[in-house]
């Protein structure tokens, strides 16, 4: 004789974590919510955690009777796709080394071709080293500043990496004309010039600003000039704060995630349980949140 399923299921006894689930009729679809909104909560308490403490260049004071120091009022500040970045560097790079190409070409002995080899060269280190050392490194850490030694160091290394720069650009505008005088020298017939063209660098801690043609002056100008325009492009790739762009990309991705799962249980809402749509509401709360917080402090009423 069968037994009686609703006797059976009358006398089972399940554990409170399991029996809140015979009430669920889409387990998968809150089980998901209930994962995406675990980590989306994470991600905000992350961002707020930052904007309180600068990225852990000051105390959390949350939950204590300690002062609080004035936190982050602002969203971070960071471009969508780096792809417009790249592409500027790499124009960067082309269009000097094209242009160091026509001017290192006079006394080469390979042409447009071996003045193309060095050119690169000077262009690609410029351009980098503009870009990396004093943009995207330098500037953006002295951003900071709840962290004055880093703040500090970061100067510092801003006005060596200048520096550099500005001698990289002096020495190839030295060489342009060492060039120029040296191919002049042998086509009269001298020969005094040959080792000096050699020695770029010594001419330019010798003289730096001595320049003595057209070309070499436009060579350094144009130089520094891409140098400058590197190291902005470095400091605008990310948020001026350094990691401040990083948590707010992941509690984006985060709420992009929720954001999904809520519109999955939303489809279904007729028949969900009360439980089922009381998750769905509080999960629709924290994207609320969420997007007010990515706006900015500011922004929030």
């Amino acid at each position: 004789m069968p037994l009686d399923q609703n006797i059976v299921e009358a006398d089972l006894e399940l554990r409170p974590d399991l029996a809140e689930f015979r009430e669920t009729r889409a387990p998968a679809a809150l089980i998901q919510l209930g994962r995406a909104r675990a980590i989306a909560r994470a991600r905000r308490a992350d961002l707020l955690k930052f904007r309180r403490t600068w990225g852990g260049a000051v105390e959390d004071t949350e939950g204590t009777d300690k002062p609080a120091v004035k936190p982050i009022d602002r969203a971070a500040i960071y471009p969508t796709s780096h792809i417009l970045h790249f592409s500027i560097l790499a124009t960067l790079v082309l269009f000097e080394g094209l242009a160091n190409a026509y001017f290192f070409s006079t006394g080469s002995d390979l042409g447009l071709l071996g003045g193309w080899l060095q050119a690169i060269t000077v262009s690609f280190t410029n351009v980098i080293a503009g870009f990396f050392l004093i943009g995207f490194i330098g500037l953006r850490h002295m951003s900071n500043r709840n962290r004055p030694i880093i703040s500090g160091l970061a100067a510092v290394g801003v006005i060596i990496g200048a520096a550099i720069l500005v001698m990289l650009n002096l020495t190839a505008a030295h060489y342009r004309d060492l060039l120029e005088l040296n191919a002049a020298t042998l086509a009269l017939g001298g020969s005094e010039m040959t080792g000096a063209v050699l020695a770029p660098v010594v001419e330019a801690r010798a003289n730096p600003f001595g320049l003595q043609t057209l070309e070499a002056l436009l060579l350094f100008i144009l130089g520094t000039t891409f140098a400058a325009i590197a190291a902005f492009k470095g400091r605008t790739f990310d948020d001026a704060i350094p990691g401040y762009g990083g948590v707010s990309r992941r509690l984006e991705a985060a709420s992009r995630d929720l954001e999904k799962a809520l519109e999955a249980g939303w489809k279904d809402a007729r028949k969900l349980s009360q439980p089922e749509l009381e998750e769905l509401v509080e999960a629709k709360n924290l994207l609320d949140d969420i997007c007010q917080d990515l706006a900015g402090p500011r922004e929030r009423s």
